[in-house]
């Protein structure tokens, strides 16, 4: 949990609103991050949060070139 929490805070500070959640609102080590996408966001927007997510997954390590 503590690895997702620190990726929602990097996303947070690239312009991305996203939440870390871990257990008990998962099962215990299957931590995740949570977003919201409605109609209303542009291809702009979902273009430039990808962006951010890849971006921040790699710095962190989370991503490799291979699997974005």
């Amino acid at each position: 949990a503590a690895a997702a929490h620190e990726f929602s805070r990097q996303l947070f500070e690239e312009g991305l609103l996203a939440t870390g959640i871990g257990y008990p609102t998962v099962a215990q080590g299957k931590a995740r991050i949570r977003t919201i996408v409605t109609a209303t966001h542009t291809r702009a927007q979902l273009d430039q949060a990808l962006d951010i997510l890849t971006r921040v997954g790699r710095r962190m390590g989370i991503l490799s070139r291979a699997t974005a």
